[in-house]
């Protein structure tokens, strides 16, 4: 039995119908937690198909973002910088880790294209790193942990998030955790600080849990690197 099924759309910008798969919500299987957020799944990964692309035109975000009304103006804006340099794709139907990171990479230019926040630009990098670890490319993955702390940089300095103290402490945790992935652990070290002593940490305890952790394995991998070891 599938445990992958069809979900209609409609394209906001060309109004083109369409069905996309989706991963049932009772086939999900998660095997491993990351601290960063990475699921690993023994199922079909519902990540793979967090992205919802119009095989017409091209236009392509998460799939909340996806289902929002735009306005003409918008809509003309895809048209004229994505649509005119589209080459007929289809990601409608069953993905692998390949087409995943494709159509993400279509999210990406989608995003940057109609200048959205930094928080949902950071979002879409750090799931592109999430799928190049899954591939073992070292690289690729580095880059974009790189460019998804970055983004989340520039949002935690410049931007008001929705929901706002959960959606910032959530964010200050990833740059702590992005950091000590890079290796810069006395970076690392400082935002988690920021997200165990933050006044709003109680409102999220798995967050402040793992900053707690995280916090604990950045000043030990610090200590190594100092006595190198």
């Amino acid at each position: 039995m599938s445990t992958l099924f069809d979900r209609q759309y409609t394209c906001p910008v060309c109004k083109n119908p369409f069905t996309s798969k989706q991963v049932k919500t009772s086939a999900i299987r998660a095997k491993e937690r990351k601290k960063d957020f990475h699921t690993i799944f023994s199922s079909d990964n519902p990540a793979f198909y967090g992205v919802i692309c119009c095989p017409a035109c091209g236009y392509a975000k998460f799939e909340g973002d996806f289902k929002q009304e735009i306005s003409a103006k918008t809509a003309q804006t895809v048209k004229d910088a994505i649509t005119r340099n589209w080459k007929p794709q289809d990601f409608t139907g069953e993905r692998d880790l390949m087409a995943a990171i494709t159509v993400h990479l279509i999210a990406l230019v989608n995003y940057k294209v109609l200048g959205e926040k930094q928080a949902i630009i950071g979002k879409l990098l750090l799931r592109l790193a999430w799928f190049y670890e899954e591939l073992d490319s070292v690289e690729d993955n580095k880059k974009y942990v790189q460019l998804a702390l970055d983004a989340f940089i520039r949002s935690y300095e410049s931007e008001k998030q929705e929901d706002e103290e959960e959606k910032e402490l959530e964010i200050i945790y990833l740059i702590g955790e992005l950091n000590r992935q890079l290796g810069n652990f006395k970076e690392a070290i400082r935002w988690f600080e920021m997200v165990v002593r933050h006044e709003f940490a109680f409102k999220n305890r798995l967050i402040k849990n793992y900053a707690k952790e995280q916090w604990a394995l950045s000043a030990e991998q610090y200590n190594l690197m100092k006595t190198g070891s």
